[in-house]
């Protein structure tokens, strides 16, 4: 081989290199460099809150507008309201995208979440209830989810306002449409892969019974807040409960 032949070759390779390095980007260094069961994923449809919450709780402060197309991760101390901390140690805190073309990413970083604050927007839980249930569902059924009994806590943004519907109301409406879901999927083990049986989605509940959230092995609980007013003890509190557990 020619050695112009050869210097192609190198220059080709090491461009598929850099690309595959740089499409990752922090990603795979986070995941590489993060303590085993160690995260908080902050998941959820965009527009519920979510983003907003892990800036709250990361800068103290409410932006306006705020909407994620990339994950946003970084370390977190969490203070009661006398400013004492909460943990020994800073909580490490995810925000995964909540678009419908980035949300699946929640599963890369399942195998080190130690608890799931999966936010919704009060208000609007009867209009968005089959795409929150079908990605809360997700969320439920993964591996790592059913395999370390991971904690979700299904955060009720926007309690404050009116139209808001109370934790409650919006437990019934996800317990009903995720019971819908089961008959879609199949009601039955669900496999995504070529057959190596290493992703498996379990089905959720008791399959003559109708479902609901106390049915599961892991936790699952419900609260309200209001991330605009600054309404987020409940939030605080049960991440550093879940971290010590």
């Amino acid at each position: 081989m020619e050695l112009g032949t050869v210097a192609l070759v190198v220059v080709a390779i090491l461009a598929i290199v850099i690309v595959g390095f740089l499409s990752t980007g922090g990603h795979s260094k986070l995941l590489k460099n993060a303590k085993k069961n160690d995260a908080f994923l902050l998941l959820g449809l965009a527009d519920s809150g979510k983003t907003s919450l892990y800036c709250d709780l990361r800068f103290g402060k409410v932006p306006t507008t705020c909407t994620s197309m990339t994950e946003n991760d970084g370390y977190v101390e969490l203070k009661d309201p006398s400013e004492t901390p909460l943990t020994k140690a800073p909580i490490h805190i995810v925000d995964v995208p909540g678009h419908e073309k980035l949300r699946f990413k929640f599963a890369d970083y399942m195998p080190i979440t130690r608890g799931v604050v999966f936010v919704v927007d009060s208000t609007t839980i009867n209009k968005f209830k089959h795409s929150i249930a079908d990605y809360l569902y997700d969320v439920l059924s993964n591996n790592h989810t059913l395999r370390s009994e991971i904690s979700v806590l299904v955060a009720c943004n926007k309690s404050e306002l009116l139209t808001a519907f109370r934790k409650e109301k919006i437990q019934e409406i996800l317990e009903s449409e995720i019971d819908r879901i089961r008959v879609t999927r199949g009601a039955a083990l669900e496999t995504h892969d070529s057959g190596d049986g290493g992703n498996v989605t379990e089905f959720l509940g008791f399959e003559d019974q109708k479902f609901k959230f106390e049915h599961l092995t892991n936790l699952v609980t419900f609260a309200e807040c209001s991330v605009e007013k600054k309404q987020t003890e409940e939030i605080v509190n049960w991440i550093a409960d879940v971290m010590d557990s």
